[in-house]
């Protein structure tokens, strides 16, 4: 491969699962390493600990990774405060890299080129920690802090952008950045590998339409509003059946308990089923070929690697018009975009899809082909040609 000679190092806030010498990570993040290693000469993989598996599901079976750990994952206040701790002594090894790829943001980002020399280092900006803070109510001192944490994070990264080169993942970040660093670029993530790809001309053949939602359970994403969508369509000729696969951040699960309670005072238990976290690939996969519609209705966004997974497996998306989706999808060609926060939007889409045989096809089609320009074999060789050719001159 082009850059098969190459030395990186890639850093990361979610932790990696050791047991056995064997490093295990989530899948989404799994199959980007992975294929980064495929093709690179040594990757060097600068991440915490985790003493219990937490999702890291995944097996990093690539024999050129070099695991360098930053200690337990701690809280993220204390690895903004106490970087210099959990840094120091760990990145000498790193001498003989070509480039750091730091993804962000993350607690630490603002502090790598400390211990980095800036011009090897790669921001790989995937997220926004201001629009999250955005999103944040105050109604506590505990999300006051948080607010100003991720403020004062934000502050301190965007001074070292400007430092050093950035990628983004999105038409929208690249707008906010693109006065804050000389050198940037212009990049896709994704999960998909050209095995998960499944044609279907067409989804909602039966009287019985199974929806989707797949990622984190967050109010933010509208799944409330998802769970009165399905209120609105029962009274309908068809049955509407919704499969939510995913995980929070709390185990105790507040926010699944909060959708079984709103299912259960709407009458609708039998129509939601929840499912486990998921490993992308052939697991997740089975989930979107089962599917008839896929949504994601979130109140803000970058681009979620999940509507590709989606529009790989031939399932119809109807998504937000937030963030970097308007600017990678078009209404009514590549999905059905409506705007956050309104049951009814969501009603008449799903309605709109099932019904209209002709449009409903070209979005399977039109969304499978777009997904096909944008696998892991192809983005991950874009990215680091675009972190040589940017970097290096």
């Amino acid at each position: 491969m082009l850059h098969m000679g190459r030395t990186i190092a890639f850093y990361y806030h979610i932790p990696v699962w050791k047991i056995d010498n064997k490093l295990f990570v989530p899948s989404y993040l799994g199959v980007f390493i992975n294929e980064l290693a495929a093709q690179v000469k040594m990757l060097y993989l600068v991440m915490h600990e985790s003493p219990a598996e937490d999702g890291a599901d995944y097996l990093l079976n690539s024999p050129n990774i070099l695991f360098v750990s930053l200690g337990l994952k701690t809280p993220a206040w204390h690895r903004m405060i106490f970087y210099r701790k959990i840094l120091k002594g760990k990145l000498h090894v790193l001498t003989n890299i070509d480039f750091f790829i730091v993804r962000s943001p993350s607690p630490l980002s603002p502090f790598i080129n400390k211990f980095v020399p800036a011009k090897k280092i790669v921001y790989m900006i995937v997220g926004d920690y201001l629009d999250g803070a955005r999103q944040i109510k105050f109604n506590s001192i505990r999300s006051s802090m948080i607010i100003l944490l991720l403020r004062i994070n934000d502050s301190l990264f965007r001074a070292q952008m400007k430092k050093s080169l950035v990628l983004v993942n999105s038409p929208a970040l690249f707008e906010k950045y693109q006065k804050l660093s000389k050198f940037i670029g212009l990049i896709k993530t994704t999960t998909l590998s050209t095995k998960d790809f499944f044609y279907r001309e067409d989804t909602c053949a039966s009287s019985e339409i199974r929806l989707l939602f797949t990622g984190r359970f967050d109010p933010a994403k509208g799944l409330f509003e998802l769970v009165q969508s399905i209120k609105e369509l029962s009274i309908s000729g068809k049955t509407f059946q919704l499969d939510f696969v995913g995980w929070e951040t709390d185990k105790a699960e507040p926010v699944k308990a909060e959708l079984q309670k709103l299912g259960k005072h709407l009458g609708l238990q039998q129509f939601l089923h929840f499912h486990p976290k998921m490993s992308v690939g052939e697991e997740l996969n089975a989930m979107y070929r089962k599917a008839d519609i896929y949504l994601i209705p979130s109140y803000h966004e970058g681009f979620p690697r999940t509507i590709w997974e989606a529009m790989a497996n031939s399932c119809p998306v109807i998504a937000t018009s937030v963030g970097s989706i308007p600017f990678v999808l078009t209404d009514k060609e590549q999905a059905i975009l409506i705007q956050p926060k309104n049951v009814n939007e969501i009603v008449d889409a799903i309605k709109l899809v099932v019904e209209d045989t002709n449009l409903r096809r070209k979005i399977i089609q039109n969304g499978f082909v777009l997904a096909q320009s944008n696998t892991l074999e192809t983005q991950t060789a874009h990215l680091l040609t675009n972190i040589y050719s940017i970097g290096e001159n």
